[in-house]
């Protein structure tokens, strides 16, 4: 079967892929017969034999009739895909499954099975080629991502043969559909009470009286409950699954800013599916995911946004989508960790406020907010405003505000410049203490001295841990708090 064309990626991390050529051709059997009738053809010549003629002219035909049958009667298909599941941890697998219908011209439905060209992307076992029987089962096959991001599944090509395979002819299918990897977090060792609290990531309480036998209640189990809170022994004596809920007074608090500036992260660019990204800030967003879990599983409340102010995504890709991302909660507690981890498979380094990758003028933008050219710049200023005056760190200093996060902050960024940190200590301001965790992408500097902004940090109490991305997300963690500002490498 003929592959689709294929180009460079697009500017969404898409193959860049040409039209498939739809017209009807003749197949390897069409072609032998077309080979048939011109031998029969000149040994009708040869021995002036009227049948060998008849045959000749059968079998030179039969191939030309069956591709004016395509035109004519200009086959559709309809394929639908399906992912079981949509969402997944990176290193699971997922099915995918397709299901063709085939119709003619009149509405009529055609029977057997037709070749599917799928396109899949290296990462997840490249191109797929599969047999499909219209309106009957569909065909499936099986990919494991081994890296969190977005993954585009299709388009497809299909082709369809006549009744007796002489000529076939290509038709797109042109659907994609998207597979989200969330990151698979990594266990985080336990971090003493004193190093907790001197790194500032000690998850401060809300009040007194810490979690204990006295301030935890159980309920029934219900659906979508995480398994590790299931209550046994009260439910060996209720005879139904009971889970442990704890006291809402106990409860700690952690704010988890994770900066997805493109400007601190300028590695080398590698692609998370079809977001572009950077092996730093790919281990970025693979520490927040285990720092997540780590701190949920502990009953603690952890408000995750971005250094913008805003909350990390949710969920599939239309979850974040019924609300202003203003206007969303950013707490996380241990019902809704799974939905933060998947919500991260959908994060990407962005642009910084006020240039969008298609406005290469957004660095000439004046004070009054226009162009070089004098053209009213929309959005974000350069200056890192929106069109309304309001700064990055006015929008996270009024989330601060708004949601009273006076809980100790964790900031994960990469090579932070000491403006960039200037405005997340304003906009965190609120906040008893703060700590750090720094990527850097040049190792040549050496990770001793680290980016610009671990001294801005550093300066104002705050504790900073500077690694690569070679270094174990447990080996940054286990270091915050410990007055070193590097952790090894990984192992």
């Amino acid at each position: 079967m003929s592959r689709r064309p294929e180009g460079e990626r697009t500017a969404d991390g898409e193959r860049a892929e040409q039209p498939v050529d739809s017209r009807a051709r003749f197949t390897g059997r069409g072609w032998a017969f077309l080979g048939a009738g011109a031998l029969c053809l000149l040994l009708a010549t040869w021995l002036g034999r009227k049948d060998v003629l008849a045959l000749a002219l059968f079998l030179g035909a039969a191939p030309l009739f069956a591709a004016l049958s395509l035109y004519v009667v200009k086959p559709r298909v309809l394929l639908k895909r399906g992912v079981a599941p949509a969402l997944v941890t990176a290193g699971d697998s997922a099915v995918v499954r397709l299901r063709v219908r085939h119709r003619s011209r009149r509405g009529g439905s055609v029977s057997g099975a037709v070749a599917v060209h799928e396109t899949v992307p290296e990462p997840l076992g490249g191109d797929r080629e599969l047999s499909v029987e219209t309106g009957g089962e569909p065909a499936a096959y099986t990919v494991r991502p081994r890296r969190r991001g977005v993954y585009a599944l299709g388009p497809a090509t299909v082709r369809v043969a006549d009744p007796f395979g002489l000529a076939a002819e290509l038709l797109d299918a042109s659907e994609r559909t998207s597979l989200h990897v969330a990151p698979d977090p990594v266990e985080l060792p336990e971090i003493s009470a004193h190093r907790l609290r001197e790194s500032g990531t000690d998850p401060s309480r809300t009040a007194q009286p810490q979690p204990g036998p006295d301030n935890v209640t159980t309920r029934e189990y219900r659906h979508g409950d995480p398994m590790r809170r299931v209550h046994w022994a009260a439910s060996a004596k209720h005879g139904q699954l009971m889970v442990r809920q704890e006291d809402p007074r106990s409860t700690r608090r952690l704010t988890l800013l994770l900066d997805r500036d493109e400007a601190s992260w300028p590695g080398e660019r590698l692609w998370a599916g079809v977001l572009p990204s950077t092996v730093e800030f790919e281990w970025a967003v693979s520490f927040t995911a285990a720092v997540l879990e780590h701190l949920t599983q502990r009953e603690t409340a952890v408000h995750a946004l971005d250094a913008s102010g805003d909350p990390l995504p949710r969920g599939g890709a239309d979850d974040d989508d019924a609300a202003p991302a203003r206007t969303r909660a950013a707490a996380v507690t241990d019902d809704g960790a799974e939905d933060a981890r998947h919500g991260l498979a959908r994060v990407r380094p962005e642009p910084a406020p006020g240039r969008t990758r298609d406005d290469p003028t957004a660095d000439d933008r004046t004070a009054d907010g226009r162009t070089a050219d004098g053209r009213t710049a929309t959005g974000r200023t350069a200056t890192g405003g929106t069109a309304d005056g309001r700064t990055a760190e006015d929008e996270l200093a009024d989330r601060f505000d708004r949601d009273g996060l006076v809980h100790p902050v964790l900031l994960v960024s990469g090579d932070l410049s000491a403006a960039a940190a200037e405005r997340v200590l304003r906009g965190t301001q609120r906040a008893a203490t703060g700590s750090a965790v720094l990527v850097t992408s040049s190792p040549g500097r050496g990770a001793d001295r680290g980016p610009d902004g671990a001294g801005v940090l550093e300066a104002a109490g705050w504790s900073v841990v500077v690694v690569t991305a070679s270094a174990a997300p447990e080996d940054a963690w286990a270091q915050l708090g410990s007055g070193s500002r590097t952790a090894g490498a990984r192992r």
